[in-house]
């Protein structure tokens, strides 16, 4: 887990990663895609960094880029809204 008091400077945002969807790679965007999120929006209430999130737009999980996926993909769901 990733305490906001850890960080030693603030980012304005961070960088979360999802699998592509069946339609995307059905039309060639196979790829991982790459969002990123406010930095206010990235933490739960007890300060620690949310590392498995869906966002309200498009409802779709991402995961926290530093992390591994296996450690992210275990971690609790959260939402964040947008």
């Amino acid at each position: 887990m990733i305490h906001i008091s850890q960080l030693n400077s603030k980012p304005n945002s961070f960088e979360y990663y999802r699998k592509p969807t069946k339609e995307e790679v059905k039309f060639g965007y196979g790829a991982l895609h790459y969002r990123d999120f406010d930095f206010e929006k990235c933490f739960d209430a007890e300060n620690n960094l949310k590392l498995k999130i869906r966002a309200s737009d498009d409802k779709l999980i991402y995961y926290y880029g530093c992390i591994e996926h296996f450690t992210a993909s275990k971690a609790k769901l959260n939402k964040i809204e947008i």
